[in-house]
C-alpha cells in the first residue's frame, strides 16, 4: 500500500557516469514534484506526477521529458493497450484514456475510488479499488466497466500470468481470477500482499511485512520468503534478477532467483515506488524527489 512522506525540494535533472560495482544511475530525469508508478510502452517511459496531476512521457533515447499531460486529480496507475495509455486516479473515481502520441483525452470512465493496481490483459483494462474491495474489468471497445468482481478486502497490485489475472489483497491473500468466467477461482494465503511480479515459473509477491514471497501459481505453496527493505512495492526483472524498491528505506534490494536471497542492496532516490525494464536498463521512480533514475545493471 502506498505511504508517502512530505515532498522534498525539487532539484534539477542530472546525468551521471557509472563507475562502481554497486549499480549507479547513468541518468536522473526530473519529471516533476513526484514520480509515481512507471511504465515502459509505445517506445517511451511513462510516469505519473502524484502532486501536480500529470502524466509524464520520457524518451529513453535522450533521457529527456518530451511531454506532460494533465490527467485527473492524483494520477497513479498506468497501463498500455488498445493503442491507448490508461491512467487511474487515487482520488477521483476516474480512469482516463489518453492518446499516447498527442496526449489528448479519448475517454473518461467511472471506476471505484482509491484505485491502485492497473493492467491491460486479455483484451481488457483491469483496475483494483481499495475503497470497495472490487476488481473492475473495462472494455476498450465500449469504454465502460463490463464486470465488477469482489476481490478481497483491500485489493492492490495486479499481474497477468499463467493464463490468469492475479490480485494482491492486502487483507492477506493472492487471488486467482479466471478471465473467461470473471470469477475468483483460488485464494492463496500471503499476509499483507501488496504487489505481484511474475517470473516464468512463479509469482513474486511484495508484502508490507517487508518480505518478498515466492509463490507456486498452481498450488499456492510458498517456495521462499525473502526479507527485503521497508515497504517494498513494484518490482521488475532486470538482467535476470528481481529488483525490489523499498519505499521507506530509499533502497533497491536485488534478489537472485537461483539462491532465493538478496545479493545486494543499494541506495536510490527518496521513496522509490516502482522499477521497470527498458532496453536492459532499470528505470526507478522516486515519489519524494520527483526523479526517474536510469540504472545500468
Amino acid at each position: 500500500m502506498l505511504r508517502l512522506l512530505p515532498l522534498a525540494t525539487v532539484v534539477a535533472a542530472t546525468v551521471i557516469a557509472s563507475a562502481s560495482a554497486t549499480p549507479s544511475p547513468v541518468a536522473k530525469v526530473q519529471v516533476g514534484a513526484s514520480s509515481g508508478l512507471v511504465l515502459s510502452g509505445a517506445g517511451s517511459i511513462w510516469t505519473t506526477d502524484l502532486v501536480i496531476p500529470r502524466v509524464v512521457r520520457v524518451d529513453p533515447s535522450t533521457n529527456a521529458v518530451v511531454k506532460r499531460m494533465k490527467a485527473g486529480q492524483k494520477p497513479f496507475g498506468l497501463a498500455y493497450g488498445a493503442r491507448s495509455l490508461w491512467v487511474s486516479d487515487r482520488v477521483a473515481d476516474r480512469l482516463t484514456r489518453l492518446n499516447p502520441r498527442t496526449g489528448r483525452v479519448q475517454k473518461r470512465i467511472r471506476i471505484g475510488r482509491s484505485s491502485y493496481g492497473l493492467t491491460f490483459a486479455a483484451g481488457s483494462v483491469w483496475v483494483t479499488s481499495e475503497s470497495d474491495g472490487t476488481l473492475r474489468r473495462i472494455s476498450p471497445k465500449r469504454n465502460e466497466v463490463v464486470k465488477k468482481i469482489k476481490a478481497g478486502t483491500q485489493p492492490n497490485g495486479l499481474a497477468y500470468a499463467f493464463g490468469a489475472l492475479w490480485v494482491a489483497d492486502l487483507g492477506g491473500h493472492v487471488l486467482e481470477v479466471d478471465v473467461q468466467s470473471n470469477r475468483v477461482v483460488a485464494r492463496f494465503a500471503v499476509p499483507q500482499a501488496d504487489w505481484i511480479t511474475p517470473s516464468a515459473d512463479a509469482l513474486w509477491v511484495s508484502t508490507e511485512a517487508n518480505v518478498v514471497v515466492k509463490l507456486d501459481p498452481s498450488t499456492g505453496a510458498v517456495l521462499a520468503r525473502i526479507p527485503v527493505g521497508q515497504n517494498p512495492l513494484a518490482s521488475a526483472w532486470i538482467a535476470g534478477e528481481l529488483w525490489v524498491p523499498n519505499i521507506d528505506d530509499g533502497t533497491i534490494s536485488v534478489i537472485d532467483p537461483s539462491t532465493k536471497a538478496v545479493q545486494t542492496t543499494f541506495a536510490v532516490g527518496q521513496q522509490p515506488l516502482a522499477v521497470v525494464e527498458n532496453g536492459g536498463d532499470a528505470w526507478v521512480s522516486s515519489s519524494f524527489d520527483g526523479q526517474l533514475w536510469r540504472i545500468h545493471p
